[in-house]
């Protein structure tokens, strides 16, 4: 008997640690168990905490979680055992993490940015392509020389599409093609104004 109940103690501890743990899942909108927090980083990378670079699986896990939050500031929350808490690297893992999340972010913003200048870029060569087509090239039917005319037709016929061509490229790169990088924008958006928590289980 006196086996029994120790067995039972021990199902009933087990059971009040997972509803605990479940508890603390539903109280942050993102949360995460880790064993240490060597999980939050990159297993290849023999550096410092401070320096090493992060898991790509945890990256891949939060931009998973974070397609479901559209509203609002994110909370990200590490469940950790108690007895592996150190309040020094926390706070170094939180500031690590919003570096990252901010540094990304901005990166990004800058390549949009970019991509948006290159097309207007492209779309003004265009124009001015077109309107000098239009000006100079188009042959006026007056001309006495053969050969003077039949260069412009020619003119009028390589100018006129690379012309068109350019000025719905950049219309395409800067209204189109950033959208490509979006998804990335919206979640590094998110992550760098996200609330970063420990918790003990």
């Amino acid at each position: 008997m006196p086996e029994v109940n120790e067995d039972l103690k021990k199902i009933a501890k087990e059971t009040e640690e997972w509803a605990a743990k479940q508890k603390l899942l539903r109280m942050s909108e993102i949360s995460l168990i880790l064993d240490t927090y060597d999980d939050i980083f990159s297993d290849f990378d023999p550096r410092s905490l401070d320096q090493r670079a992060l898991s790509d699986d945890f990256l891949m896990e939060i931009r998973r979680a974070t397609k479901e939050k559209k509203e609002g500031i994110i909370e990200l929350n590490f469940l950790i055992p108690l007895e592996q808490r150190k309040s020094e690297k926390e706070a170094m893992i939180r500031k690590r993490l919003r570096e990252h999340f901010r540094k990304h972010f901005e990166a990004i913003e800058r390549d949009i940015k970019k991509v948006r200048k290159q097309g207007a870029t492209i779309a003004l060569v265009g124009f001015v392509l077109g309107v000098f087509g239009a000006l100079f090239v188009v042959p006026s039917g007056t001309s006495t020389n053969v050969f003077i005319e039949g260069f412009q037709r020619i003119a009028l016929v390589l100018i006129e599409p690379a012309a068109w061509f350019a000025i719905w490229s950049g219309f395409d790169k800067m209204f189109a093609t950033w959208k490509e990088l979006e998804p990335d924008l919206e979640f590094y958006k998110k992550m760098s104004k996200s609330e970063i928590n420990f918790t003990g289980y």
